[in-house]
Parts: C-alpha cells; sequence; structure tokens
C-alpha cells in the first residue's frame, strides 16, 4: 500500500503540473494574441503616418505654388499701377 500511495502523490503532483501548464499556456495564447493586435494596429497606424506624410507633402507643394503665384499676382498690379501713375501724371 506504501507504494500505491506514493503512485498517487505523483500522479496527483503530476495532475497538478498539468493544470498549471495549462493555464499557464492560456496566458501566454492570450498575451501572443493581444500582441498580434498591437502589432496590427502598429502596422495600421504606420500605414496613416505615411498616407499623411504623402498629403501633408502636396498640400505644402500646393502652398508653395499658391505663394509663387501670390507673388507673381502682386507683381504684375504693381508694375499695372505704375503704368497708371505714368499715364495719369
Amino acid at each position: 500500500m506504501g507504494g500505491t500511495s506514493k503512485v498517487e502523490q505523483a500522479i496527483a503532483r503530476f495532475e497538478t503540473a498539468l493544470h498549471k501548464l495549462e493555464k499557464s499556456l492560456v496566458v501566454v495564447h492570450d498575451k501572443e494574441a493581444k500582441l498580434v493586435s498591437v502589432s496590427n494596429k502598429t502596422m495600421a497606424l504606420e500605414t496613416d503616418h505615411k498616407k499623411v506624410l504623402a498629403e501633408l507633402a502636396q498640400v505644402r507643394e500646393k502652398a508653395d505654388e499658391l505663394a509663387e503665384i501670390n507673388r507673381q499676382a502682386v507683381k504684375r498690379v504693381d508694375h499695372a499701377m505704375v503704368r497708371i501713375q505714368r499715364v495719369i501724371g
């Protein structure tokens, strides 16, 4: 009977170890799932960031174009005013 008791104790310890392992595997699985989710969100944010940078570059380019058009318009108005003043006297 003494041998059986030791076997039963060993089986009980083994079952306890298996339950702990299962719980650990669940925790690891949950952490991996969260990591995948965070990774996906990070990739989405990086994609959005690149898109925003591209759009910002386009807006800056357009602003530069508009600034140049404005400078040209101001020059033309100035020249027109000079000509008008010459004509008027």
